[in-house]
Protein backbone atom coordinates (compact mmCIF):
# COMPACT_ATOMS: atom_id res chain seq x y z
CA UNK A 1 0.00 0.00 0.00
CA UNK A 2 1.38 3.48 -0.80
CA UNK A 3 2.47 5.70 2.07
CA UNK A 4 -0.79 7.67 2.00
CA UNK A 5 -2.63 4.40 2.84
CA UNK A 6 -4.53 4.14 -0.42
CA UNK A 7 -4.34 2.10 -3.60
CA UNK A 8 -5.28 3.39 -7.02
CA UNK A 9 -7.22 1.56 -9.69
CA UNK A 10 -5.70 -1.12 -11.86
CA UNK A 11 -5.72 -4.07 -9.49
CA UNK A 12 -5.51 -7.50 -11.04
CA UNK A 13 -8.35 -9.95 -11.41
CA UNK A 14 -7.31 -12.06 -8.41
CA UNK A 15 -7.26 -9.02 -6.13
CA UNK A 16 -10.71 -8.02 -7.41
CA UNK A 17 -12.14 -11.46 -6.65
CA UNK A 18 -10.74 -11.37 -3.12
CA UNK A 19 -12.40 -8.07 -2.37
CA UNK A 20 -15.69 -9.13 -3.94
CA UNK A 21 -15.69 -12.38 -2.01
CA UNK A 22 -15.60 -10.37 1.20
CA UNK A 23 -18.12 -7.74 0.12
CA UNK A 24 -21.05 -9.41 1.81
CA UNK A 25 -19.32 -9.27 5.16
CA UNK A 26 -20.18 -5.65 5.68
CA UNK A 27 -23.40 -5.09 3.78
CA UNK A 28 -25.12 -8.37 4.46
CA UNK A 29 -23.85 -8.40 8.00
CA UNK A 30 -25.71 -5.25 8.88
CA UNK A 31 -27.81 -3.90 6.04
CA UNK A 32 -29.51 -7.10 5.00
CA UNK A 33 -29.46 -8.31 8.55
CA UNK A 34 -31.56 -5.34 9.51
CA UNK A 35 -34.44 -6.53 7.44
CA UNK A 36 -33.39 -9.08 4.86
CA UNK A 37 -32.22 -8.45 1.35
CA UNK A 38 -33.05 -11.46 -0.68
CA UNK A 39 -31.06 -14.43 0.51
CA UNK A 40 -28.41 -16.09 -1.53
CA UNK A 41 -27.89 -13.46 -4.19
CA UNK A 42 -25.39 -11.88 -1.84
CA UNK A 43 -23.45 -15.09 -1.46
CA UNK A 44 -20.59 -16.30 -3.58
CA UNK A 45 -20.64 -19.73 -1.95
CA UNK A 46 -24.01 -21.41 -1.69
CA UNK A 47 -23.55 -24.67 -3.56
CA UNK A 48 -22.55 -27.81 -1.74
CA UNK A 49 -19.51 -28.49 -3.90
CA UNK A 50 -17.39 -31.19 -2.31
CA UNK A 51 -18.52 -30.34 1.23
CA UNK A 52 -21.09 -32.82 2.47
CA UNK A 53 -21.50 -30.88 5.72
CA UNK A 54 -23.79 -28.44 3.93
CA UNK A 55 -26.57 -30.96 4.15
CA UNK A 56 -26.77 -30.41 7.88
CA UNK A 57 -28.83 -27.22 7.66
CA UNK A 58 -31.38 -26.34 10.27
CA UNK A 59 -35.09 -26.73 10.57
CA UNK A 60 -35.26 -28.99 13.59
CA UNK A 61 -37.05 -28.05 16.78
CA UNK A 62 -35.06 -25.72 18.96
CA UNK A 63 -32.90 -24.66 16.05
CA UNK A 64 -30.20 -27.28 16.56
CA UNK A 65 -28.33 -28.71 13.61
CA UNK A 66 -26.76 -31.40 15.81
CA UNK A 67 -23.55 -31.17 13.80
CA UNK A 68 -20.10 -31.56 15.30
CA UNK A 69 -16.64 -31.01 13.93
CA UNK A 70 -13.86 -32.84 15.68
CA UNK A 71 -10.24 -33.67 15.03
CA UNK A 72 -7.02 -35.06 16.45
CA UNK A 73 -5.03 -33.42 19.21
CA UNK A 74 -1.48 -33.50 20.43
CA UNK A 75 -2.66 -34.98 23.72
CA UNK A 76 -3.93 -38.42 24.47
CA UNK A 77 -7.06 -37.85 22.40
CA UNK A 78 -9.39 -38.38 25.34
CA UNK A 79 -10.15 -34.70 25.96
CA UNK A 80 -12.20 -32.31 23.90
CA UNK A 81 -13.44 -28.76 24.26
CA UNK A 82 -16.89 -28.00 22.88
CA UNK A 83 -17.37 -24.56 21.33
CA UNK A 84 -20.72 -23.29 20.06
CA UNK A 85 -21.58 -22.10 16.56
CA UNK A 86 -24.80 -20.05 16.59
CA UNK A 87 -25.45 -19.16 12.95
CA UNK A 88 -28.27 -18.97 10.39
CA UNK A 89 -28.55 -22.32 8.62
CA UNK A 90 -32.09 -21.63 7.43
CA UNK A 91 -34.33 -18.63 6.83
CA UNK A 92 -33.43 -15.54 4.80
CA UNK A 93 -29.72 -15.73 5.59
CA UNK A 94 -29.54 -19.52 5.64
CA UNK A 95 -26.70 -19.54 3.13
CA UNK A 96 -24.38 -17.85 5.67
CA UNK A 97 -24.17 -20.77 8.09
CA UNK A 98 -22.44 -23.19 5.67
CA UNK A 99 -19.95 -20.47 4.67
CA UNK A 100 -19.12 -19.84 8.31
CA UNK A 101 -18.95 -23.58 9.03
CA UNK A 102 -16.32 -24.09 6.35
CA UNK A 103 -14.24 -21.22 7.70
CA UNK A 104 -14.35 -22.75 11.18
CA UNK A 105 -13.43 -26.18 9.80
CA UNK A 106 -10.47 -24.67 7.99
CA UNK A 107 -9.25 -23.10 11.23
CA UNK A 108 -9.60 -26.41 13.07
CA UNK A 109 -8.27 -28.91 10.55
CA UNK A 110 -6.09 -26.93 8.14
CA UNK A 111 -2.32 -26.65 8.15
CA UNK A 112 -1.30 -25.04 11.43
CA UNK A 113 -4.87 -25.50 12.62
CA UNK A 114 -6.27 -25.76 16.11
CA UNK A 115 -6.82 -29.52 16.14
CA UNK A 116 -3.71 -30.19 14.11
CA UNK A 117 -1.54 -28.42 16.69
CA UNK A 118 -3.73 -29.20 19.70
CA UNK A 119 -5.08 -26.76 22.26
CA UNK A 120 -4.49 -27.41 25.98
CA UNK A 121 -3.77 -31.06 25.08
CA UNK A 122 -7.26 -31.31 23.64
CA UNK A 123 -9.16 -30.93 20.41
CA UNK A 124 -12.08 -28.62 19.77
CA UNK A 125 -15.49 -29.91 18.75
CA UNK A 126 -18.24 -27.67 17.41
CA UNK A 127 -21.88 -27.89 18.41
CA UNK A 128 -24.23 -25.93 16.15
CA UNK A 129 -27.49 -24.13 16.75
CA UNK A 130 -29.57 -22.67 13.91
CA UNK A 131 -30.87 -19.13 14.48
CA UNK A 132 -33.25 -19.56 11.51
CA UNK A 133 -32.50 -15.83 10.87
CA UNK A 134 -34.98 -14.98 13.64
CA UNK A 135 -34.45 -13.56 17.14
CA UNK A 136 -36.54 -16.10 19.06
CA UNK A 137 -34.85 -19.26 17.69
CA UNK A 138 -31.52 -17.47 18.22
CA UNK A 139 -32.33 -16.85 21.88
CA UNK A 140 -33.41 -20.48 22.23
CA UNK A 141 -30.19 -21.64 20.60
CA UNK A 142 -28.14 -19.41 22.86
CA UNK A 143 -29.85 -20.86 25.94
CA UNK A 144 -29.10 -24.38 24.71
CA UNK A 145 -25.42 -23.57 24.28
CA UNK A 146 -25.36 -21.88 27.67
CA UNK A 147 -26.89 -24.98 29.27
CA UNK A 148 -24.19 -27.10 27.60
CA UNK A 149 -21.55 -24.98 29.39
CA UNK A 150 -19.68 -24.09 26.21
CA UNK A 151 -16.86 -21.65 27.08
CA UNK A 152 -17.41 -19.46 23.99
CA UNK A 153 -19.28 -19.39 20.71
CA UNK A 154 -18.90 -18.16 17.13
CA UNK A 155 -21.77 -16.17 15.59
CA UNK A 156 -24.48 -14.93 15.13
CA UNK A 157 -25.67 -12.53 12.35
CA UNK A 158 -26.93 -8.95 12.60
CA UNK A 159 -30.59 -9.95 12.44
CA UNK A 160 -30.42 -11.52 15.88
CA UNK A 161 -27.28 -10.19 17.57
CA UNK A 162 -28.92 -7.22 19.35
CA UNK A 163 -31.27 -9.68 21.08
CA UNK A 164 -28.31 -11.62 22.48
CA UNK A 165 -26.22 -8.83 24.00
CA UNK A 166 -27.98 -8.95 27.37
CA UNK A 167 -28.04 -12.79 27.57
CA UNK A 168 -24.31 -12.88 26.76
CA UNK A 169 -23.51 -10.36 29.45
CA UNK A 170 -25.77 -11.99 32.02
CA UNK A 171 -24.47 -15.51 31.46
CA UNK A 172 -20.86 -14.54 30.87
CA UNK A 173 -20.94 -16.52 27.61
CA UNK A 174 -18.94 -14.51 25.07
CA UNK A 175 -19.56 -14.67 21.35
CA UNK A 176 -17.31 -13.65 18.48
CA UNK A 177 -19.42 -12.91 15.41
CA UNK A 178 -17.94 -13.23 11.93
CA UNK A 179 -21.10 -11.84 10.28
CA UNK A 180 -22.44 -8.90 12.32
CA UNK A 181 -21.94 -5.43 10.89
CA UNK A 182 -24.91 -3.72 12.51
CA UNK A 183 -24.26 -0.24 13.85
CA UNK A 184 -26.34 -1.16 16.92
CA UNK A 185 -23.26 -2.93 18.35
CA UNK A 186 -20.89 0.01 17.96
CA UNK A 187 -20.96 1.01 21.62
CA UNK A 188 -21.87 -2.20 23.46
CA UNK A 189 -19.11 -4.76 22.81
CA UNK A 190 -15.62 -5.38 24.06
CA UNK A 191 -16.16 -7.91 26.88
CA UNK A 192 -18.67 -10.61 25.98
CA UNK A 193 -19.61 -9.24 22.54
CA UNK A 194 -16.98 -9.27 19.77
CA UNK A 195 -16.96 -9.39 15.99
CA UNK A 196 -14.33 -10.11 13.38
CA UNK A 197 -16.05 -8.03 10.68
CA UNK A 198 -16.01 -4.22 10.78
CA UNK A 199 -19.05 -2.20 11.74
CA UNK A 200 -21.25 -0.91 8.93
CA UNK A 201 -20.34 2.55 10.18
CA UNK A 202 -16.81 2.05 8.81
CA UNK A 203 -18.18 1.02 5.41
CA UNK A 204 -20.45 4.07 5.44
CA UNK A 205 -17.42 6.29 6.04
CA UNK A 206 -15.65 4.67 3.09
CA UNK A 207 -18.68 5.36 0.91
CA UNK A 208 -19.00 8.98 1.96
CA UNK A 209 -15.29 9.68 1.75
CA UNK A 210 -15.08 8.29 -1.77
CA UNK A 211 -18.03 10.42 -2.89
CA UNK A 212 -16.64 13.58 -1.33
CA UNK A 213 -12.92 13.25 -1.99
CA UNK A 214 -12.61 11.22 -5.18
CA UNK A 215 -15.80 12.12 -7.06
CA UNK A 216 -15.94 15.68 -5.75
CA UNK A 217 -19.62 15.60 -4.77
CA UNK A 218 -20.95 18.14 -2.28
CA UNK A 219 -24.72 17.45 -2.32
CA UNK A 220 -26.06 14.06 -1.20
CA UNK A 221 -29.50 12.51 -0.74
CA UNK A 222 -30.41 9.26 1.01
CA UNK A 223 -32.64 6.41 -0.13
CA UNK A 224 -33.15 3.26 1.88
CA UNK A 225 -35.41 0.28 2.21
CA UNK A 226 -37.84 0.99 4.99
CA UNK A 227 -36.13 -1.06 7.70
CA UNK A 228 -33.78 -0.16 10.51
CA UNK A 229 -30.64 -1.77 9.12
CA UNK A 230 -30.86 -0.18 5.69
CA UNK A 231 -31.77 3.20 7.13
CA UNK A 232 -28.89 3.19 9.62
CA UNK A 233 -26.28 2.52 6.94
CA UNK A 234 -27.41 5.31 4.62
CA UNK A 235 -27.83 7.74 7.51
CA UNK A 236 -24.31 6.93 8.72
CA UNK A 237 -23.00 7.66 5.22
CA UNK A 238 -24.88 10.96 5.17
CA UNK A 239 -23.61 12.00 8.58
CA UNK A 240 -20.00 11.35 7.64
CA UNK A 241 -20.50 13.16 4.33
CA UNK A 242 -21.66 16.18 6.32
CA UNK A 243 -18.66 15.89 8.64
CA UNK A 244 -16.43 16.15 5.58
CA UNK A 245 -18.17 19.37 4.53
CA UNK A 246 -20.97 18.09 2.29
CA UNK A 247 -24.72 18.64 2.54
CA UNK A 248 -27.56 16.10 2.78
CA UNK A 249 -30.56 17.55 0.94
CA UNK A 250 -33.32 14.98 1.44
CA UNK A 251 -34.07 11.33 2.16
CA UNK A 252 -36.67 8.85 0.99
CA UNK A 253 -37.83 5.53 2.42
CA UNK A 254 -38.48 2.74 -0.08
CA UNK A 255 -41.45 0.52 0.76
CA UNK A 256 -40.35 -3.06 -0.05
CA UNK A 257 -43.94 -3.93 -1.09
CA UNK A 258 -44.20 -1.09 -3.63
CA UNK A 259 -44.59 -1.85 -7.33
CA UNK A 260 -42.79 1.32 -8.40
CA UNK A 261 -40.36 3.90 -7.05
CA UNK A 262 -41.00 6.52 -9.72
CA UNK A 263 -42.17 9.15 -7.25
CA UNK A 264 -39.15 8.53 -4.99
CA UNK A 265 -36.76 8.85 -7.94
CA UNK A 266 -38.49 12.07 -8.94
CA UNK A 267 -38.09 13.47 -5.40
CA UNK A 268 -34.38 12.71 -5.53
CA UNK A 269 -34.07 14.39 -8.92
CA UNK A 270 -35.92 17.46 -7.70
CA UNK A 271 -33.63 17.77 -4.66
CA UNK A 272 -30.62 18.67 -6.76
CA UNK A 273 -28.48 15.94 -5.21
CA UNK A 274 -25.33 14.95 -7.07
CA UNK A 275 -25.04 11.57 -5.37
CA UNK A 276 -27.49 9.26 -3.57
CA UNK A 277 -26.59 6.71 -0.90
CA UNK A 278 -29.07 3.88 -1.51
CA UNK A 279 -29.14 0.88 0.83
CA UNK A 280 -32.01 -1.36 -0.17
CA UNK A 281 -31.07 -5.01 -0.79
CA UNK A 282 -31.28 -6.81 -4.10
CA UNK A 283 -35.01 -6.85 -4.88
CA UNK A 284 -35.72 -3.23 -3.96
CA UNK A 285 -32.51 -2.05 -5.60
CA UNK A 286 -33.31 -3.84 -8.86
CA UNK A 287 -36.71 -2.15 -9.12
CA UNK A 288 -35.21 1.20 -8.15
CA UNK A 289 -32.62 0.87 -10.92
CA UNK A 290 -35.37 0.22 -13.44
CA UNK A 291 -37.23 3.40 -12.48
CA UNK A 292 -33.92 5.30 -12.20
CA UNK A 293 -33.11 4.56 -15.83
CA UNK A 294 -36.66 5.20 -17.06
CA UNK A 295 -36.58 8.66 -15.47
CA UNK A 296 -33.21 9.54 -16.94
CA UNK A 297 -31.91 10.07 -13.41
CA UNK A 298 -28.54 8.61 -14.26
CA UNK A 299 -27.75 11.99 -15.79
CA UNK A 300 -28.70 13.72 -12.55
CA UNK A 301 -27.07 11.75 -9.73
CA UNK A 302 -24.63 8.92 -9.07
CA UNK A 303 -25.65 5.95 -6.90
CA UNK A 304 -23.74 4.66 -3.89
CA UNK A 305 -24.92 1.14 -3.03
CA UNK A 306 -25.10 -1.13 -0.02
CA UNK A 307 -22.68 -4.04 -0.01
CA UNK A 308 -25.37 -6.67 -0.39
CA UNK A 309 -25.73 -5.94 -4.11
CA UNK A 310 -22.01 -6.08 -4.91
CA UNK A 311 -22.23 -9.36 -6.79
CA UNK A 312 -21.78 -10.42 -10.42
CA UNK A 313 -25.37 -11.71 -10.32
CA UNK A 314 -26.74 -8.27 -9.52
CA UNK A 315 -24.81 -6.69 -12.40
CA UNK A 316 -26.29 -9.32 -14.69
CA UNK A 317 -29.77 -8.75 -13.30
CA UNK A 318 -29.93 -4.99 -13.82
CA UNK A 319 -27.58 -4.87 -16.82
CA UNK A 320 -23.94 -3.75 -17.07
CA UNK A 321 -24.83 -0.52 -18.89
CA UNK A 322 -27.43 0.39 -16.27
CA UNK A 323 -25.18 -0.12 -13.26
CA UNK A 324 -22.04 1.34 -14.86
CA UNK A 325 -20.50 3.95 -12.57
CA UNK A 326 -22.32 2.91 -9.38
CA UNK A 327 -20.09 2.61 -6.32
CA UNK A 328 -19.98 0.22 -3.38
CA UNK A 329 -17.48 -0.67 -0.67
CA UNK A 330 -16.10 -3.76 1.06
CA UNK A 331 -13.52 -4.64 3.69
CA UNK A 332 -10.12 -5.09 2.08
CA UNK A 333 -8.76 -8.65 2.47
CA UNK A 334 -6.67 -9.29 5.56
CA UNK A 335 -2.91 -9.96 5.64
CA UNK A 336 -3.32 -13.77 5.70
CA UNK A 337 -6.17 -14.09 3.21
CA UNK A 338 -4.13 -15.85 0.50
CA UNK A 339 -2.93 -18.49 2.96
CA UNK A 340 -6.45 -19.08 4.24
CA UNK A 341 -8.00 -19.18 0.75
CA UNK A 342 -5.54 -21.81 -0.45
CA UNK A 343 -6.30 -24.05 2.53
CA UNK A 344 -10.04 -23.51 2.13
CA UNK A 345 -9.85 -24.45 -1.54
CA UNK A 346 -7.85 -27.56 -0.73
CA UNK A 347 -10.21 -28.71 2.02
CA UNK A 348 -13.58 -27.81 0.50
CA UNK A 349 -12.88 -27.72 -3.25
CA UNK A 350 -14.24 -24.19 -3.56
CA UNK A 351 -13.27 -20.60 -2.95
CA UNK A 352 -14.30 -19.07 0.37
CA UNK A 353 -17.74 -17.49 0.50
CA UNK A 354 -18.72 -14.33 2.33
CA UNK A 355 -17.93 -14.53 6.07
CA UNK A 356 -15.76 -17.67 5.72
CA UNK A 357 -12.53 -15.77 6.35
CA UNK A 358 -14.04 -13.92 9.32
CA UNK A 359 -15.23 -17.24 10.80
CA UNK A 360 -11.71 -18.64 10.36
CA UNK A 361 -10.34 -15.67 12.28
CA UNK A 362 -12.99 -15.97 15.00
CA UNK A 363 -12.19 -19.64 15.62
CA UNK A 364 -8.45 -19.05 15.72
CA UNK A 365 -8.82 -16.16 18.16
CA UNK A 366 -11.11 -18.11 20.48
CA UNK A 367 -8.67 -21.04 20.58
CA UNK A 368 -5.70 -18.72 21.16
CA UNK A 369 -7.62 -17.10 24.02
CA UNK A 370 -7.91 -20.54 25.64
CA UNK A 371 -4.15 -21.01 25.31
CA UNK A 372 -3.45 -17.57 26.78
CA UNK A 373 -5.85 -18.20 29.67
CA UNK A 374 -4.43 -21.66 30.28
CA UNK A 375 -7.95 -23.03 30.48
CA UNK A 376 -10.99 -23.22 28.19
CA UNK A 377 -13.28 -21.14 30.37
CA UNK A 378 -15.71 -18.27 29.83
CA UNK A 379 -13.21 -15.62 30.91
CA UNK A 380 -10.69 -16.50 28.20
CA UNK A 381 -12.28 -14.42 25.44
CA UNK A 382 -13.07 -11.33 27.58
CA UNK A 383 -9.61 -11.42 29.16
CA UNK A 384 -7.45 -11.91 26.10
CA UNK A 385 -9.05 -11.29 22.70
CA UNK A 386 -7.98 -7.66 22.46
CA UNK A 387 -4.38 -8.42 23.41
CA UNK A 388 -4.19 -11.28 20.91
CA UNK A 389 -5.42 -9.18 18.00
CA UNK A 390 -3.66 -5.89 18.65
CA UNK A 391 -0.01 -4.89 18.53
CA UNK A 392 2.53 -5.02 20.02
CA UNK A 393 3.50 -8.65 19.67
CA UNK A 394 4.95 -11.11 17.18
CA UNK A 395 2.86 -11.24 14.01
CA UNK A 396 1.29 -14.66 13.46
CA UNK A 397 -1.28 -15.80 10.92
CA UNK A 398 -2.47 -19.18 12.19
CA UNK A 399 -3.16 -20.97 15.46
CA UNK A 400 -0.02 -23.12 15.57
CA UNK A 401 2.31 -20.14 15.20
CA UNK A 402 0.43 -18.21 17.86
CA UNK A 403 0.41 -21.16 20.24
CA UNK A 404 4.19 -21.53 19.95
CA UNK A 405 4.84 -17.86 20.74
CA UNK A 406 2.48 -17.92 23.72
CA UNK A 407 4.01 -21.15 25.02
CA UNK A 408 7.40 -19.44 25.06
CA UNK A 409 6.02 -16.55 27.09
CA UNK A 410 5.72 -14.11 24.20
CA UNK A 411 2.92 -11.86 22.99
CA UNK A 412 1.24 -12.12 19.59
CA UNK A 413 -0.38 -9.79 17.06
CA UNK A 414 -2.76 -12.04 15.10
CA UNK A 415 -2.90 -11.15 11.41
CA UNK A 416 -6.35 -12.09 10.16
CA UNK A 417 -7.60 -13.46 6.87
CA UNK A 418 -10.65 -11.17 6.77
CA UNK A 419 -8.88 -8.08 8.16
CA UNK A 420 -5.95 -7.37 10.51
CA UNK A 421 -8.18 -7.95 13.60
CA UNK A 422 -7.03 -4.90 15.53
CA UNK A 423 -9.83 -4.39 18.04
CA UNK A 424 -11.06 -1.14 19.51
CA UNK A 425 -12.44 -0.75 23.04
CA UNK A 426 -15.88 -2.03 22.02
CA UNK A 427 -14.72 -5.26 20.39
CA UNK A 428 -14.80 -4.02 16.80
CA UNK A 429 -11.94 -4.69 14.36
CA UNK A 430 -10.44 -1.73 12.57
CA UNK A 431 -9.06 -2.28 9.09
CA UNK A 432 -8.87 -0.93 5.56
CA UNK A 433 -11.89 -0.61 3.26
CA UNK A 434 -11.97 -0.67 -0.53
CA UNK A 435 -14.26 1.38 -2.76
CA UNK A 436 -15.55 -0.62 -5.74
CA UNK A 437 -17.03 0.74 -8.93
CA UNK A 438 -19.12 -1.03 -11.55
CA UNK A 439 -16.98 -0.85 -14.68
CA UNK A 440 -17.39 -2.86 -17.89
CA UNK A 441 -19.64 -5.42 -16.22
CA UNK A 442 -17.44 -6.03 -13.17
CA UNK A 443 -16.95 -4.67 -9.68
CA UNK A 444 -13.46 -3.19 -9.75
CA UNK A 445 -11.52 -1.88 -6.80
CA UNK A 446 -10.65 1.77 -7.40
CA UNK A 447 -9.13 2.85 -4.09
CA UNK A 448 -8.49 1.50 -0.60
CA UNK A 449 -8.62 3.64 2.53
CA UNK A 450 -6.57 2.68 5.57
CA UNK A 451 -8.18 2.33 8.99
CA UNK A 452 -6.55 5.61 10.04
CA UNK A 453 -8.12 7.45 7.10
CA UNK A 454 -11.58 6.22 8.10
CA UNK A 455 -11.21 7.04 11.79
CA UNK A 456 -13.69 9.53 13.19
Amino acid sequence: MPEDGREAAGVNRRRYLKVLGLAGAAGLAGCAGGGGSGGSSGSTDTSSGGDSSDSGSGGSAGGSTDTETSGSSDGDGSNSITVGNLSPFSGGLGWIGPNSRRGIQTALEGEGGVNTAGVLESSIEITEQDTETKPQPAISGFKTLDSQDVPAMVGPSSTVTPSLVEPAQSSGLAFVSPMTGTIQLDDVGGEYVWRTVPSDSIGARCQAQYAYQEEGHRKMALAYKNDKGSQSFSKASGEYFQNLGGEVLTEVALDPTASSYRSEVQKLQDSGAEVVSMTAGTEVSALFFKNYVEAGAKEDFQLLLGNDVLTPDFIEEVGPDVIEGAVGQAPAPGPSYEQFAEQHQSMHDKEPGAFSAAAYDAMNLVALAFVKEGEANRQAVPNHLSDLGNPPGEKVSNFAAGKEVLANGGEIDYQGASNPQNFDDTGDPLGPFAALKAQDGEWSEVITYSADELAE
